[in-house]
């Protein structure tokens, strides 16, 4: 569990593929890389509030360069995958779990 995003949060991919973060606010995603390619999800919840936005690392390639509108409903449970490669993470998105 990352805990609360706040408006800044940090993934340390070197503490685990698996990570968890609640948005609190509108926030910018770092991704500190794992020691080499991996595949890796990150569980995004939103807060009791809801609406708030991600906006990732340059480093993330989506697929059609389009990265996922996320839910955005109170409590809202999106799961976000991605595969590192060593320079790129190529990620795809399964939304609105309840």
């Amino acid at each position: 569990d990352n805990g609360s995003s706040g408006a800044a949060d940090t993934i340390d991919w070197g503490t685990g593929n698996k990570q968890k973060s609640t948005l609190t606010a509108n926030v910018t995603y770092t991704f500190t890389a794992p020691p080499g390619p991996a595949s890796l999800i990150l569980r995004l919840v939103q807060d009791g509030t809801g609406s708030r936005l991600a906006t990732w690392p340059a480093a993330v390639k989506w697929p059609n360069g389009v990265a996922p509108t996320l839910s955005t409903a109170a409590a809202a449970i999106d799961i976000v995958s991605f595969y590192y490669d060593g320079t790129n993470y190529y990620g795809n998105a399964a939304l609105t779990f309840s």
